[in-house]
């Protein structure tokens, strides 16, 4: 998607047409006008030409369906999302059959607006390549890698990395293994109890004459169904272990799993490297001690300097201690970098991982794991439900995501 976004809002309510402008201009969109139903909208799209246009729906619906299907016929190329208070199946669908990628239902959320409006316009630029013939650099073909880092030991990496996993499966969203690349206290595998029977090292010695299937018996399969592929008890096992050989392996894993969560050292390595290189997303952890907030700062620097996408690191704050004299926006303010999630404090964690289970699953109505399962779910790009026995996925709110869980889109 090629710089901001250019939006049209058509919608016969003035306020809340004026209301969602504010809204998408605030989020660097690119508002081109506001506009009612009919011939108004039809000419000023017809002229502007927006990337993408967003329309309300309310009743009587037929001239905004009337609208719909004219400006989907009009604009081709740019998709078409309606935002409604009406909230059942039928409405949905009524909107879905004149032409709406997306169907969005009120109260707004702006976060939500947004995503579905950059979605609209990947997805709409995908079909075209594929068309077309051209690559389609970003289309993913095999699973998403999630590279977990932080600069400073203690700062909970593991923890999220085997919770994290643990909550893709619990949810549903797919299937996840744990590669631990941590070369001297690698200890994934002692978190979730399970035996090292092969580890990282033996695979990535065998990585030519790997396939699919046979990469299989080299991973380790906990209770919770994530499967580890883990490091050796030994460090001086990795001496012979080329970044080449990890990078083929994280590949091949990536083809046989929809998520592949690294576990990486509170250190830069050539192995931490093909992590990053490798990675769909980075989760840069840091605590608000003072010393990881120093640490973190170096750890961007280098990040922003050697990564092939500044825009894939997320920074995490994982609230270690109850005792902490810095907030946030401090964070924020001393990494010129918006936090992307917080992990708060919970006692409960170290319990939990003395009896061999990630917290979401020895304790899932926690605060901690609501949260992480929340985030695990935000990355799968999945709608989520928190119910009194477990997770799932499920209609969750009313007011965003409709048509996803309708039309499983």
């Amino acid at each position: 998607m090629a710089g901001n976004p250019r939006v049209l809002v058509v919608d016969q309510d003035f306020e809340t047409r004026a209301d969602l402008q504010k809204g998408l201009v605030r989020a660097q969109f690119i508002v081109v006008g506001g506009v009612g139903y009919g011939a108004e909208a039809l000419s000023l799209a017809s002229e502007l030409k927006p990337n993408a246009v967003l329309v309300g729906v309310e009743e009587p619906a037929a001239r905004a369906h009337q609208t719909i299907e004219s400006l989907t016929e009009l604009l081709p190329s740019s998709p078409v999302l309606a935002y409604s208070s009406m909230t059942d199946a039928d409405s949905a669908r009524k909107a879905v059959v004149a032409g709406a990628r997306d169907y969005l239902t009120k109260p707004l959320k702006m976060d939500d607006v947004i995503k579905a409006v950059q979605t609209a316009i990947a997805q709409q630029e995908r079909r075209q390549a594929l068309q077309s013939g051209e690559p389609v650099s970003n289309l993913r073909s095999s699973g998403m890698v999630v590279t977990i880092f932080g600069a400073k030991g203690g700062i909970g990496k593991t923890t999220m990395a085997t919770n994290l996993a643990t909550a893709f499966v619990a949810i549903n969203a797919g299937s996840a293994v744990i590669v631990d690349v941590d070369t001297v206290f690698g200890d994934a595998a002692m978190m979730l109890d399970v035996p090292v029977e092969m580890s990282l090292v033996e695979a990535a010695d065998k990585v030519d004459e790997l396939d699919r299937e046979s990469l299989g018996s080299y991973l380790t399969l906990h209770q919770s169904g994530v499967r580890v592929l883990p490091a050796p008890f030994e460090p001086i096992d990795w001496r012979n272990v080329s970044p080449e050989a990890v990078g083929k392996v994280l590949t091949l894993l990536a083809q046989t799993h929809d998520f592949v969560v690294v576990d990486c050292p509170a250190t830069f390595t050539d192995l931490v490297a093909v992590a990053l290189e490798k990675a769909t997303v980075v989760l840069l952890m840091t605590s608000l001690d003072i010393t990881s907030i120093k640490d973190t700062t170096t750890a961007l620097k280098l990040l922003s300097g050697g990564i092939n996408n500044d825009d894939k690191i997320k920074l995490i704050v994982n609230h270690a201690t109850n005792a902490n004299s810095l907030h946030e926006d401090d964070v924020s303010k001393v990494l010129r970098r918006e936090v992307f999630w917080s992990i708060p404090h919970d006692e409960g964690i170290a319990s939990s991982a003395q009896v061999g289970l990630p917290v979401v699953i020895d304790r899932p109505q926690s605060s901690v794991s609501t949260n992480i399962t929340e985030l695990a779910a935000m990355l799968a790009g999945i709608e989520f439900k928190h119910g009194e026995n477990g997770y799932g996925q499920g209609n969750g709110g009313a007011a965003s995501g409709l048509l996803t869980r309708l039309f499983n889109r």
